[in-house]
């Protein structure tokens, strides 16, 4: 059964962001041969909406009789024209089961909704200094695109190509994503970078020094990792309290949270250099080949030698 997409186009939303993200399922479909991908256009009213080009575009369904979809892609423009819209944010967070993704200033409404809280996420680089403020729970990220679990942000533009390019390579096949990678006469396949650390915004460190001094304690441990008692005892909080600044300002657990670390380190030593895949996971505190695989494809949706060897055979740009 096809995977169906409801890409919601906003007020002004970037055409060539639009494009860049719907090409390349379009793509997937006809290099497979089959329809793996289907979708569907929604604007807010009225079933029209307009592009960044001043034109009208006629969308195929308005917001109050959207049908259900696999996926919804919130299509934004720039973070100077982005209005807020709360009817929007309330539909999608009743999908919140869903994939959600945010294309340009896309991720500025999932993360108003709440709908990016403890999630590693990318927005727009101008103005989003206030929307930090505002949502401290969300975990920045400082590439160009991000996926996390069942979130998918980017900034914008040719970057939406990437993003699912790689979201390709999850949902399909790595070699499906390369070939379309080629199609497009892209140089690369879209990779994220390794080196965007999870970040908790520096007002909730200041005003949370617990929870700052619990992430701190988890950096600094990653090939002997520390248990969740050991960190509480060494932060001087008990369990419980370390728990609940978790789910408050993370929503996660610390051990959810502290794997999910390990697993950056493991990531960017696995793209970065050319240690064993056996030696990173030792090293980063995995006591199997096994362990490290699982919980890296759990993470990833790639195995640590299926993404290396993705990296691998496109050039990737530094």
């Amino acid at each position: 059964m096809p995977h169906t997409i409801g890409f919601i186009l906003l007020p002004g939303y970037s055409s060539m962001t639009y494009v860049s993200a719907m090409e390349p399922l379009l793509m997937c479909n006809e290099l497979v041969g089959e329809t793996l991908f289907e979708f569907f256009t929604v604007s807010l009213h009225d079933q029209k909406t307009t592009s960044s080009l001043g034109n009208q575009v006629d969308t195929n369904y308005s917001l109050a009789d959207a049908p259900e979809a696999d996926s919804w892609v919130v299509a934004g423009t720039t973070p100077a024209r982005h209005t807020h819209c709360a009817v929007l944010e309330q539909f999608l967070t009743e999908r919140s089961g869903r994939n959600l993704a945010g294309i340009a200033s896309g991720s500025y409404t999932l993360a108003r909704a709440g709908l990016l809280n403890g999630y590693r996420a990318v927005v727009h680089c101008l103005s989003y200094e206030a929307l930090i403020k505002e949502n401290n729970a969300m975990l920045l990220s400082h590439d160009q695109f991000c996926i996390d679990r069942d979130r998918l942000t980017c900034r914008g533009g040719s970057a939406s190509l990437d993003l699912m390019l790689m979201w390709i390579a999850k949902q399909v096949n790595a070699e499906t994503a390369e070939a379309i990678s080629k199609h497009f006469v892209n140089e690369r396949l879209g990779m994220a970078s390794a080196t965007g650390n999870q970040q908790l915004s520096e007002k909730t460190k200041s005003e949370q020094p617990k929870l700052a001094e619990a992430l701190a304690l988890m950096e600094s441990n990653i090939e002997e990792p520390l248990t969740t008692d050991d960190i509480a005892f060494h932060a001087n909080i008990s369990r419980r309290q370390l728990e609940r600044l978790f789910k408050k300002f993370l929503n996660s657990v610390p051990s959810r949270y502290y794997l999910r670390i390990r697993l950056e380190k493991a990531r960017s030593k696995l793209l970065g250099s050319n240690q064993s895949i056996a030696d990173i996971g030792l090293s980063c505190g995995f006591s199997s080949g096994a362990h490290f695989s699982t919980a890296y494809r759990n993470q990833y949706g790639l195995t640590p030698s299926e993404d290396r060897s993705l990296h691998l055979k496109m050039p990737v740009a530094k």
